[in-house]
C-alpha cells in the first residue's frame, strides 16, 4: 500500500487593502496598522459612511470593467504565487488543478448595475449560478494558464476560502493531481455593504475583536492564493517547502440563517476534523488565525468553541483576529488568513488583535492585545465562520 500523499506550500500571493504583495498585507499585520479607509468606489453615506478595507485604485486590476476586479484579484495574486513557488514559467497543466473560493464573485456585477429600488422591486430570484461569469471565475483563469486538473469555483458563504485550500489539499491526496492552486478572492460592492448595513453588523467605530466594546465587523475585498505540491513533487524539483496542509474540517450548525449556534458547535465539529484528519491532539495547536468579525455573536461563539475543542490548552495559545486590519473579505478571508498562518510559522511571530481595550468575561483568552509577539510556531489553525452556520478549519504546520 502506498503511503499517503502529503501536501505541502510553495507559494503565496496576495492583494488586499495593504497593497499588492504578501510582504504588504504581513507588515501591516504585524506592526498593527489598520488599512480600514472610507470607502471611495460608490457612495456609502446611506449606509453609515463605514470605514472598509478597499484595495487603493493604484493597485486595483487594470480591467476598464468593473466586473472583471475580482478576476483581476485573482490574476494579480496568482502570477506571485507561481512566481514564488519557481512556477513563473509555467505549470504541469495536466498534473495542475485550481479551486477558486468567493462569495459572489462575478456576480457582483450584477448587483452593481441594479440600484436599490430595483432590488427592492424584484419579484424572482437573483439566480447566482446563472450570473454570467460567477461559475466560470476558476475556469477563466485555468484557461490563462492552460490547466486541465480539476477546476473548482466553490461558494460557501464567508469560509469560501478556507473550503478552497481544504478541497485542493484534498485533491492532491486523491491523486487527482500533483499541483492545485488554491484562491480565495472577493471585492466590495453597494450590495453586499447595503446588506451587512441592514442586518447592523457594522462597526459604528474601530474594529475590536473579543473585546467588550466590539460593536460590529468592517467590510473588506482581495484575493490570495497558495500553490500546493505533492510533497515528494516538490522536493524533486528543489521548491522551497513554506509549510505543510495537515488537516482541513467542515461542519455546519443547523441552526440560524445569520446567528451562530451559541455554543460553537459546528466550529467545535471543524476543529475536531480538521486535528483528526491530521492526526494531531489540542496539545499539537501553537496558534489560532480566528475569524474574529468583531460581532458580539461571532467572537463569543468562537472563544466557546475554541475551549470545548481544545480544554485547558485553549488558554496557552495566541488566539488571534487580523480583520481590523484589512476588514472582513468574506470569500477571500480564509485564504488571506491562511496565508497569514503560514507566514506565523515561517517568521516565528503572532501577529497582534488590535484594538483591544477592554477585557470580556466571556472572551477570556490570549488574543494578543495590540503589540506583534515573538514565538516559534509549530501548528496553526485558521478558522472560518459563516452565515448559513457553516464552518471551516484547516491545520498547517512547519514542513
Amino acid at each position: 500500500m502506498s503511503p499517503p500523499r502529503r501536501v505541502v506550500v510553495t507559494g503565496l500571493g496576495a492583494i488586499s487593502a495593504a497593497g499588492r504583495g504578501v510582504e504588504p498585507f504581513w507588515r501591516a499585520c504585524i506592526e498593527g496598522q489598520s488599512m480600514l479607509r472610507p470607502i471611495s468606489r460608490f457612495d456609502a453615506a446611506g449606509f453609515g459612511s463605514p470605514l472598509a478595507g478597499e484595495v487603493r485604485s493604484d493597485v486595483e486590476p487594470s480591467e476598464p470593467a468593473h466586473g472583471d476586479i475580482v478576476a483581476g484579484f485573482a490574476r494579480i495574486a496568482t502570477r506571485e504565487a507561481l512566481q514564488q513557488a519557481g512556477l513563473a514559467s509555467g505549470v504541469d497543466g495536466r498534473a495542475t488543478g485550481l479551486v477558486v473560493g468567493t462569495c459572489l464573485g462575478e456576480a457582483e456585477r450584477v448587483f452593481q448595475g441594479l440600484g436599490s429600488e430595483q432590488l427592492a422591486e424584484r419579484t424572482e430570484p437573483i439566480s447566482i449560478g446563472a450570473t454570467a461569469g460567477y461559475s466560470c471565475l476558476a475556469e477563466r483563469l485555468a484557461a490563462a494558464l492552460l490547466l486541465r486538473g480539476p477546476v473548482t469555483t466553490l461558494s460557501s458563504a464567508c469560509i469560501s476560502g478556507t473550503a478552497a485550500v481544504g478541497l485542493a489539499a484534498d485533491c492532491i491526496r486523491r491523486g487527482e493531481a500533483d499541483t492545485m492552486l488554491a484562491c480565495g478572492a472577493e471585492m466590495l460592492s453597494r450590495f453586499v455593504v447595503s446588506g451587512f448595513w441592514l442586518l447592523r453588523a457594522l462597526a459604528a467605530g474601530p474594529v475590536r475583536p473579543f473585546d467588550r466594546r466590539r460593536d460590529g465587523l468592517a467590510l473588506g475585498e482581495g484575493a490570495a492564493v497558495l500553490v500546493l505540491e505533492e510533497r515528494a513533487r516538490a522536493r524533486a524539483r528543489g521548491a522551497t517547502v513554506l509549510a505543510e496542509v495537515l488537516g482541513s474540517g467542515s461542519a455546519n450548525d443547523a441552526h440560524h440563517m445569520t446567528g451562530p449556534s451559541p455554543m460553537g458547535n459546528g466550529l467545535l465539529r471543524a476543529i475536531e476534523a480538521a486535528l483528526r484528519q491530521a492526526g494531531c491532539s489540542p496539545d499539537d495547536v501553537d496558534f489560532i488565525n480566528a475569524h474574529g468579525t468583531g460581532t458580539q455573536y461571532n467572537d463569543r461563539m468562537e472563544t466557546i468553541a475554541i475551549k470545548r475543542a481544545l480544554g485547558a490548552r485553549a488558554y496557552e495559545v495566541p488566539v488571534v483576529s487580523v480583520k481590523p486590519i484589512v476588514g472582513h473579505t468574506l470569500g477571500a478571508a480564509g485564504a488571506l488568513e491562511a496565508v497569514l498562518s503560514v507566514k506565523v510559522l515561517a517568521e516565528g511571530v503572532v501577529p497582534p488583535t488590535i484594538n483591544y481595550g477592554e477585557a470580556d468575561a466571556e472572551c477570556d483568552l490570549d488574543y494578543v492585545p495590540n503589540r506583534a509577539r515573538a514565538q516559534s510556531t509549530r501548528r496553526a489553525l485558521s478558522c472560518s465562520s459563516a452565515f448559513g452556520g457553516t464552518n471551516g478549519v484547516l491545520l498547517l504546520g512547519v514542513p
